[in-house]
């Protein structure tokens, strides 16, 4: 039950007024003992300039001029003053410093010298040797130009009392109105005239505790109110008309509780917040509260955002996102170590505004942001998976070290997108996610993942970062490019070639392969369009139009032969480029047999003679007109041009007899053939025999060969000899249908 005194005497007249009491003991002190004023080292910022702030610092006090700034450097403690106005810094010299609280005072302990400096004057130090008022005199804060102290009484119990030196004449005044045997636990100077003491007691066999308002100009308890023991109050505060404290409900819960001064009424409020750690201050009408350590959490938690509660109504207002530490501003502010996602870590200054609602106010900036944020980052302007086929990097450092990102990049022209994370949490603050250039695709009616080569182009990347303590996510953006040179059968400009098939409806789809090769994914094939079954041969000659994507030539059943021109991701509308191709039993290309760096075509009549028809890269008339290269390939039932299999001038060239034997002819270089060498038998158990460019990447030609149901891939050697490695089956699904023309 709290117990108020009757007094509501007004708390806080000026410090001018403590200094004319001139009740109590007064010792004399030699005039000679006084020292100069402080010297120190300044360092200003300018006029203009943002007022600074430690990154490593905590506001130790703060007065109407200045603020005192504490932190560790090298292991000791280095006290700082600097002032609102210029940002200048005065570094004190070493040494113990407590600030008076509301105040420019700042007080240097040595010993049971105590020197007060006024820090907005610069004046000569006012010195206070304690030593002379006898023992037992302990200093337990700063109220202005006062000390408060504790000494042991006569009956067992603790006084307060405030010991000045007005006219070098040190004056020690005795607070009046606390118990005689009060075992005082602690003393919180809120202002130079007001101060809250707990202590405790014993009344007929039963200790009771308490919280004692102390009117420091007056000397006297002005009110006090019952509370738990000292150690189970974390935090206090003070106002005209409230006082508040923290109280441990468990190690991990707290109570707030408020006290109306004039009536008693007390109201409490829970928070999930751990004990040791909540701050509270009253400014205005209303109370300020959070727990510290925000910046550096592993975890979110709303409490470590810095809230204010009206004494009033109890409406909530957010004032930071964290807080480190605080202490009583002038005129009734707060002024906290803490940060706002908009105003980054620094010195802010909680105070009322016009409209009765209080706010946050930067006063000094460390210039590390509160959200989480990137520092530098490195991410590739240009990805050239040819020069550089491993994953590529791409690097934030950000301005915390416990938290993940998360990547998403996105083909712009596709809209394919990869999700990368990285979840490393602690130090370094250096996040990388790495790519292999691929997208997982998955196919609802197959329960697996296939990866497949990225489409060249340009990307977006989304970075989101994901703070620990969930203060200030990060969103970040940019855009970087794919390049890789074009490769034969590539369609949809991956760097990869490709599986092209008729289906019997007549539509052309197009699978894409796995990377790297072990099957044709599951993923729904991509539409090339319809009607292809007017043609009765399809050929895949590679670029031979000027453009970097492959194209198709397509004969119909008039004779009547078309391009298809590839444009990376579909096909562009059909080009007539030439008539009476009627006579013709097999059309091939996709090899450039004369060195000039354009695919050619090959075709073979019904009279068994064989004519090349060059490359021009005109997509209007991309073929000049026939040569005649051979005779008696009519023995041949399929002709197919592979590329440079075996490490020769040209292009080379497979055919299989109607035996199955399959020979090999190299190129030359001038649009010939050597004679051929044989590579083997049996091929007649396949429907189709492509060439399908490099499927593994490793600089050479390859041929894929197909029956219904099956497909191999022939891995080329580079040995003219021996130019295909035995067959390797390459696992498909039942979405590709291989008893349909493929090519």
């Amino acid at each position: 039950m709290s117990r108020a005194h009757a007094s509501r005497r007004r708390l806080g007249a000026a410090v001018t007024a403590a200094l004319a009491v001139t009740v109590g003991t007064l010792v004399a002190v030699p005039a000679e003992a006084t020292p100069t004023a402080l010297t120190a080292v300044s360092q200003s910022t300018g006029q203009d300039a943002v007022v600074p702030f430690p990154a490593s610092g905590y506001v130790f006090g703060a007065g109407p001029t200045g603020f005192l700034g504490y932190q560790l450097v090298d292991g000791k403690s280095v006290f700082q003053w600097t002032r609102y106005a210029d940002g200048t810094v005065t570094t004190l010299p070493a040494g113990d410093y407590t600030p008076g609280p509301r105040t420019d005072i700042v007080r240097k302990a040595e010993g049971a010298v105590h020197k007060l400096y006024d820090m907005a004057t610069g004046a000569d130090p006012v010195v206070i040797d304690t030593s002379v008022l006898g023992e037992g005199y302990v200093a337990v804060g700063t109220a202005g130009s006062s000390l408060v102290m504790t000494k042991p009484n006569t009956t067992g119990g603790q006084d307060v009392r405030l010991v000045s030196k007005p006219q070098d004449t040190v004056i020690d005044r005795r607070v009046t109105g606390l118990p005689e045997n009060a075992a005082i636990s602690r003393v919180s100077v809120d202002s130079p005239e007001a101060a809250v003491v707990l202590y405790s007691l014993t009344e007929n066999g039963a200790v009771t505790n308490r919280a004692a308002v102390v009117d420091l100009t007056a000397g006297t308890v002005v009110s006090a109110y019952d509370t738990p023991a000292a150690d189970e109050i974390r935090s206090i505060a003070l106002s005209a008309t409230h006082l508040a404290w923290v109280e441990k409900r468990t190690e991990y819960a707290s109570t707030l509780v408020t006290v109306r001064r004039d009536t008693g009424a007390t109201e409490r409020v829970p928070l999930k917040a751990a004990f040791k750690s909540v701050l509270i201050s009253i400014v205005g009408d209303w109370v300020t509260y959070g727990l510290t350590g925000g910046y550096d959490a592993s975890s979110a938690d709303p409490m470590h955002a810095l809230t204010a509660r009206s004494l009033t109504t109890g409406a909530t207002v957010k004032l930071l996102d964290d807080l480190k530490n605080h202490t009583p501003g002038p005129d009734g502010t707060q002024m906290v170590r803490g940060g706002t996602v908009a105003g980054g870590e620094g010195l802010y200054r909680i105070s009322v505004g016009a409209d009765g609602t209080p706010a946050a106010q930067l006063v000094a900036s460390t210039g590390i942001p509160t959200a989480y944020s990137v520092v530098s980052e490195s991410v590739p302007a240009v990805i050239d998976f040819d020069r550089d086929p491993g994953p590529v990097s791409m690097t934030w450092t950000l301005s915390r070290s416990r938290g993940s990102v998360q990547v998403e990049l996105v083909h712009t022209a596709t809209g394919r997108k990869i999700t990368l994370f990285d979840h490393s949490g602690g130090a370094p603050a250096v996040r990388t996610v790495t790519w292999d250039g691929t997208f997982v695709t998955h196919n609802p009616s197959v329960p697996a993942e296939y990866i497949v080569p990225a489409p060249n182009g340009d990307y977006t990347w989304k970075m989101t970062g994901r703070p620990s303590n969930g203060i200030g996510p990060l969103l970040k953006t940019g855009t970087f490019k794919i390049v890789r040179k074009a490769v034969p059968h590539d369609f949809n400009d991956n760097g990869t070639p490709d599986i092209l098939v008729r289906e019997h409806d007549g539509a052309l789809s197009l699978y894409n392969t796995s990377q790297p090769l072990g099957a044709w994914t599951a993923e729904p094939p991509t539409p090339l369009g319809t009607g292809w079954n007017v043609y009765d041969r399809l050929v895949t000659p590679g670029n031979v139009a000027g453009t970097p994507q492959s194209d198709i030539v397509a004969r119909d059943k008039s004779g009547v032969l078309w391009l298809h021109q590839g444009t990376g991701r579909a096909l562009a509308p059909r080009v007539r480029i030439g008539g009476g191709w009627g006579v013709y039993r097999q059309i091939t290309g996709g090899s450039d047999l004369d060195g000039d760096g354009r695919p050619d075509l090959l075709a073979t009549d019904g009279a068994g003679a064989l004519w090349l028809y060059k490359g021009t890269g005109s997509a209007t008339a991309p073929f000049a007109a026939r040569t005649q290269i051979g005779r008696g390939w009519g023995i041949y039932n399929q002709i197919t041009a592979v590329g440079d299999i075996a490490g020769g001038p040209a292009g080379d060239l497979v055919a299989r007899d109607t035996s199955g034997v399959l020979w090999l002819y190299l190129g030359k270089g001038d649009g010939t053939f050597a004679p051929r060498t044989r590579i083997g038998g049996g091929w007649n158990t396949y429907d189709a025999i492509v060439g399908f460019g490099d499927a593994d990447r490793d600089g050479r030609a390859d041929l894929l060969a197909s029956d219904e149901g099956s497909t191999y891939v022939y891995k080329g050697t580079g040995n003219w000899r021996a130019p295909f490695e035995a067959r390797r089956a390459v696992y498909s699904h039942d979405t590709i249908d291989w008893s349909a023309p493929v090519f």
